[in-house]
């Protein structure tokens, strides 16, 4: 419980740390290189995921955090994928990084999430606050991108209709 209002007050307040999980800057599509956008995606996914956890309030806002994680990691592949289209490519070299961007999907905000559970574990409950903070941060400028993400997921939606994407049974 503590952890959850710790969270609550860190999110809603006003004062800026500054400090946060990304390692880019604060708008995604501003970011050229697709690998760093990527990663930036990944970063959102696993903190939304990681407040998911912590916050013990309201289950719709649990489900919020839950879906935002969602349309993150799908932003790491749609990053990717976009890049390839925007390349004269061939459909082979299409499904090619269709496939390997879905694992990109998991795997960064895996590694992510890792590492900023590490960070608060090495800190302990005397970095708690200093944690959430930087975690209530990182949770704001993904929260500013929420237009991007929704741009992806469209692109998504998009192809999916197109039947450019496979999809396993």
């Amino acid at each position: 419980m503590r952890k959850s209002i710790l969270l609550f007050l860190a999110i809603t307040s006003n004062t800026y740390a500054q400090d946060t999980y990304l390692n880019g800057g604060t708008s995604f599509r501003d970011i050229e290189d697709v690998n760093k956008e990527a990663e930036s995606w990944g970063t959102c996914a696993a903190a939304y995921e990681i407040a998911a956890k912590l916050y013990e309030g309201d289950p719709e806002q649990i489900k919020k955090f839950q879906d935002l994680a969602k349309g993150a990691k799908l932003s790491v592949i749609m990053t990717h994928v976009s890049d390839s289209i925007e390349k004269d490519t061939s459909v082979e070299a299409f499904d090619a990084t269709w496939e390997y961007s879905k694992t990109l999907g998991d795997s960064i905000s895996e590694n992510r999430k890792t590492s900023i559970l590490a960070e608060a574990e090495k800190l302990g409950d005397a970095g708690l606050k200093e944690y959430l903070l930087r975690l209530s941060e990182t949770l704001k400028v993904c929260a500013s991108n929420t237009d991007a993400q929704q741009t992806y997921i469209d692109l998504w939606k998009s192809l999916a209709e197109s039947g450019l994407l496979t999809f396993e049974k």
